[in-house]
């Protein structure tokens, strides 16, 4: 199994450069779960070169309160150092660590274009694509109540369409190569009465990107208590042939390869037996 989607540093301020042992660590921990390869993919917001070249480009949208709690999320983990990552990340690799030089490109609103001429300049693996803002609101942030409270003043049928359009800008724009947690606009609970429609255009969505999605174990730790895809999503991608990776979304130690024997089970369910990873974004199969 690969563990395609992992973080080194949590959801709180402090974002230091990774160091070999640190990442040794993860490995370790990682192929005692099972696993073969570990991209290390931490969300793009969080290096300062992409907050003073990309996010200014963000278009926000929603009352003053809204931005400012999305201006405060941005500032509490910035700190990053891009080019230190992706070297410490580079040194493991050439040191031999079975790991993938990888980020999260979190769609942010008007900014995707920038956003890949910056990360163009880095040897990635691999490039996870995900939504998580939808103008100025992080609507998987639950736990602040800012962001928790805007639940209440959209229709759910109305969030789940607009998730929908931007995971299709997304995945048209052809700056990443994996679709990461595609229904995690489940993540809160939130479901529209008939979810159908929107896993039907999810599947037309990335069956015409021909990109990879990922299979992730991370929603069963989230108030869904689902993982994603959904199975009834899962079955419609795996029926049209879309190339997988598996996941953990690990932002701890203890998470790396969480759950493992499950999500094997789903894929089982389904007749996956192999996997995709990536080598300088070159996809390249690989027995589950």
């Amino acid at each position: 199994m690969l563990d395609m989607h992992t973080h080194v540093w949590p959801h709180e301020p402090g974002t230091p450069t990774p160091t070999y042992d640190q990442l040794a660590q993860i490995c370790e921990t990682a192929t005692a779960a099972g696993v073969t390869e570990v991209a290390i993919t931490e969300h793009c917001h969080r290096f300062e070169r992409i907050i003073d070249e990309v996010l200014p480009y963000w278009e926000h949208d929603g009352d003053a309160t809204l931005r400012a709690a999305a201006a405060n999320s941005i500032v509490t983990e910035s700190g990053g150092d891009l080019d230190a990552y992706v070297s410490a990340l580079v040194d493991a690799q050439d040191r031999g660590l079975p790991l993938l030089i990888g980020i999260e490109v979190d769609r942010i609103p008007g900014a995707i274009e920038p956003m890949a001429a910056v990360l163009d300049e880095y040897p990635f693996d691999v490039r996870l694509g995900s939504v998580h803002w939808l103008g100025s609101w992080l609507f998987d942030d639950y736990g602040n109540l800012t962001f928790a409270r805007e639940w209440e003043n959209r229709p759910v049928d109305e969030v789940w369409a607009a998730y929908v359009a931007a995971i299709e800008e997304l995945a048209m724009s052809g700056t990443t190569d994996v679709l990461a947690h595609i229904d995690v606009v489940k993540v809160a609970g939130r479901r529209p009465v008939d979810p159908s429609p929107y896993e039907d255009r999810l599947a037309e969505i990335v069956v015409a990107s021909g990109m990879a999605v990922e299979v992730s174990s991370a929603g069963w730790r989230k108030p869904c208590d689902e993982f994603y895809p959904s199975p009834t999503l899962f079955d419609r991608l795996a029926a049209a042939g879309v190339p997988f990776t598996t996941a953990s979304d690990a932002h701890v130690l203890e998470h790396f390869g969480w759950e493992y024997e499950r999500l094997g089970a789903e894929l089982d369910a389904r007749g996956v037996t192999e996997l995709t990873s990536f080598d300088r974004r070159v996809p390249r199969k690989v027995p589950r």
